[in-house]
């Protein structure tokens, strides 16, 4: 089963994203990789100082040309700390398939496909 995404009218970066089956979420999309896994984290989860503090970022003059990545890390924050470190913490994945996981080494989503069998060689 596919996910839905829609694209925000007001921001590049913000999608509403069915994370459960029917419920749509607010989210801030750090990337969309090459297999179609969405990199994000939910808007609802920030409290006022960091939902401010992304605003900031999403409404930059350069926000329509870079990815979120981009644009958090050359961003520092009130408090002294990098943008991209300070909310790398809350990024999650969402597959193509609608799977959401915690980013940690050794696990990735790609999209589903067919794979067929080698055949075997005649020639043995």
């Amino acid at each position: 089963m596919a996910i839905q995404v829609i694209d925000s009218p007001e921001y590049k970066h913000v999608k509403w994203i069915e994370l459960s089956p029917g419920v749509m979420s607010e989210c801030a999309v750090m990337k969309t990789d090459e297999n179609g896994n969405i990199y994000f984290f939910e808007l609802a989860s920030l409290d006022n100082v960091d939902k401010r503090r992304i605003f900031k970022i999403l409404t930059n003059r350069h926000a329509a040309q870079h990815e979120l990545w981009d644009l958090m890390s050359q961003n520092t924050l009130g408090n002294g700390m990098n943008a991209l470190n300070y909310f790398h913490q809350l990024v999650k994945i969402v597959t193509p398939d609608g799977k959401v996981l915690n980013p940690r080494a050794g696990q990735i989503g790609r999209a589903a496909t067919t794979v067929a069998a080698p055949k075997p060689d005649a020639a043995q």
